[in-house]
């Protein structure tokens, strides 16, 4: 029942199964795996808002929404939404400030800037 669970919504996940897989392979605990996870599934819905925003900066909220509305499974759930915006606000913090350590753009960080700052 889990691994058909997890097949449904990897359809639905902007990470690649290599991308969970990768996450899968550290050695940080499972909490922290699975924050990883979701700072990873954050920054590719912000990159998939962003395709032309040359600058490489998260986008504002107003694309969060517009974003949201565009994607079939949440305009029919609003409490995933808020839930969406909560996940969206804190993980924005969060890779602004690694960006800022690492000098890049927020949106040219990759999966590997994100579990190396991880397993520092």
């Amino acid at each position: 029942m889990i691994e058909s669970t997890f097949k449904d919504n990897s359809k639905n996940s902007p990470l690649s199964k290599e991308e969970i897989n990768l996450i899968g392979l550290t050695n940080l605990s499972v909490s922290e795996k699975h924050h990883l996870r979701m700072l990873a599934h954050c920054l590719q819905c912000f990159k998939s808002m962003s395709k032309d925003n040359s600058r490489g900066l998260i986008p504002v909220k107003e694309e969060w929404l517009e974003w949201c509305l565009k994607n079939p499974i949440m305009m029919k759930d609003d409490d995933f939404v808020q839930v969406m915006f909560e996940q969206f606000a804190g993980a924005a913090i969060q890779l602004e400030k690694l960006s800022n350590d690492l000098k890049v753009a927020p949106l040219d960080l990759t999966l590997r800037h994100l579990i190396d700052a991880y397993e520092d």
